[in-house]
């Protein structure tokens, strides 16, 4: 019996997935358990393992396609079954997820498939809503969304349709698409180039960083704070964790701990900036900058002020992990009020870390560099953690953001490991 193979769900926000590869073709024998294809979402890489055994008797997309998460990708069944009765043209749109965020990618070619996919296309002006993800870039390209026809589920247009709208289609003068084409320099005789196509997830990346830009008001404050205090704990824990029955905590955990317990008595820096008000929390829901083979991911710790130092470590190093293999979902990437993230280990002593929108601020963590310290008469050299804190001045003014960074190197320089094991 045919059985057809659909893109799975990702996620609450995920609207539409890349196809990345087949890793079998048509007429080939598959297995229950055999991986069919991999795929990636605007967060994340994955591998899908055939449910069934049988012959692979239709695809209905191409590599780079993007497709609409529940769409039919391919038929596994006996030799001599039809399988056109599958084919996407002919499924029903599958009805859009009911979440506040979607997360379509935003690649920017059409589907090569010969094939139409699954969700029906609009005709402009009459499309079922705008996800919130094509609101953000008809903002920054000066697109006007009502004009265009909807690709996501139930003709509801979505970020790709944005970036791919013709510049006609604008309604202001806008700056280029952070994934615009651009003309080729030259190059010089004797010289040799590699040109590496965009991931999905570098395209993501790219998008982001310059809506970002664009849309916030960034301004940067920069302090030291006296480490004396932390190193010594973080010496204390590596000789003493398995008798403490602790994880192995690094000086990031000791900051991001020191970070969230600070952000419960400045609530002005755990918010939203959402246009006409601002939104607060009362939780810390943990964001840190995290690097993988794919690119920049963002996971978030929720509630990291109802965790224990240990727990807020063992809950990073778990997100982190997931992030390196690809396994990491597109929910555990969602709802970050604060972001932390750390270049110390580059030797870096101050960088401009960019807002992670709608969040209002942003911590830049740095290398450990000595600094003249008065004491009496004299002065001593005493280590000191850089700290890089970006904000976006339509919501925070420099006062209360200098307040904060004021109160965390105190905490910081006063850590004491007694008080948060």
């Amino acid at each position: 019996m045919a059985t057809p193979i659909a893109m799975p769900i990702q996620g609450q926000s995920v609207e539409v997935c890349v196809l990345i590869e087949w890793c079998k073709s048509e007429g080939d024998a598959v297995a229950a358990g055999e991986i069919l294809f991999n795929y990636e979402t605007d967060k994340a890489s994955f591998e899908f393992e055939s449910p069934v055994d049988g012959t692979l008797l239709a695809t209905f997309y191409n590599e780079g396609d993007d497709v609409p998460v529940l769409s039919n990708m391919a038929v596994i069944g006996d030799d001599g079954e039809d399988p056109t009765t599958f084919a996407p043209a002919a499924a029903p749109a599958p009805a859009a997820p009911e979440c506040e965020a979607a997360t379509p990618p935003p690649a920017i070619a059409t589907p090569a498939a010969p094939v139409q996919p699954a969700t029906a296309t609009t005709a402009p002006g009459a499309n079922q809503g705008v996800s919130p993800r094509a609101r953000q870039a008809a903002a920054a390209t000066g697109v006007d969304p009502r004009s265009l026809s909807g690709s996501g589920p139930q003709g509801r247009v979505i970020e790709r349709d944005v970036l791919a709208a013709p510049a006609a289609s604008a309604t202001t003068t806008a700056a280029p698409s952070a994934t615009a084409t651009v003309a080729p320099g030259p190059v010089l005789e004797g010289d040799s180039v590699k040109d590496i196509k965009l991931s999905n997830i570098r395209k993501i990346i790219a998008t982001r960083m310059v809506e970002s830009l664009q849309q916030a008001a960034q301004f940067t404050l920069t302090a030291g704070a006296e480490a004396t205090a932390i190193m010594a704990c973080r010496r204390v824990i590596k000789e003493r964790r398995e008798k403490l029955g602790i994880t192995d905590i690094n000086i990031n955990d000791l900051v991001a701990y020191a970070t969230v317990r600070t952000l419960l008595q400045f609530p002005e820096m755990n918010a939203h900036f959402l246009g006409d008000k601002i939104r607060q929390f009362e939780n810390v829901h943990l964001a840190f900058a995290a690097d993988s083979p794919r690119g920049l991911l963002v996971p978030v710790i929720p509630f990291a002020n109802n965790m224990t130092l240990n727990e807020l470590a063992l809950a990073g190093k778990e997100l982190a992990g997931q992030v390196r293999d690809g396994t990491i979902s597109s929910d555990q990437m969602t709802g970050g009020t604060f972001t932390i993230s750390n270049l110390g280990s580059f030797g870096v002593e101050s960088f401009t870390p960019v807002l992670n929108l709608p969040q209002v601020a942003i911590l830049g963590v740095n290398t450990i560099t000595p600094r003249p310290v008065q004491e009496n008469d004299d002065y001593v050299m005493r280590p000191h953690l850089g700290l890089s804190l970006t904000i976006d001045h339509r919501a925070v003014d420099g006062a209360p953001a200098a307040a904060y960074l004021k109160a965390l190197c105190a905490n910081i320089a006063n850590f004491d490991l007694a008080l948060f094991l």
